[in-house]
């Protein structure tokens, strides 16, 4: 197979990013993600059912970076999504990734204002593109 290939799913790897949950408040990190063989990356971020009835919501994702997948994370510039502030959204940002660590982890914020005892749907994906190799069909 080559870089042609109409076969698009050999051009990308799936790595799931925070899982869907209702959530409350607060920050919620992902598993480690090797990034090694891809060049770039789509970070992606939904929010789902809203309970509580919180008058203001947001959902913020961003990716941090880490040489070995578990100690000295830091941001990765460029790689935060605009924060989601309604229930059932999407958002995404392309993130090159020539430069960075080897690990990447989603850093998922949730924010809610009011309400009794709110919870968001929220979950990340991030989305590896650019592979070194294209595998052998």
């Amino acid at each position: 197979m080559n870089a042609n290939s109409t076969d698009a799913g050999v051009l990308v790897g799936i790595r799931p990013g925070t899982s869907p949950a209702a959530v409350g408040a607060g920050t919620r990190n992902s598993a480690a993600v090797d990034r090694m063989g891809f060049d770039s990356c789509v970070l992606t971020a939904s929010t789902g059912a809203v309970t509580g009835s919180p008058s203001a919501l947001s959902l913020a994702a961003k990716l941090q970076e880490s040489a070995d997948g578990q100690n000295g994370w830091t941001d990765l510039p460029g790689a935060a999504v605009e924060p989601l502030t309604t229930s059932s959204a999407v958002v995404r940002v392309n993130v090159r990734l020539p430069t960075a660590k080897r690990y990447l982890r989603v850093v998922e914020t949730v924010a809610l204002t009011g309400g009794t005892s709110p919870t968001l749907g929220a979950s990340s994906l991030i989305v590896l593109c650019g592979p070194d190799e294209i595998p052998a069909a």
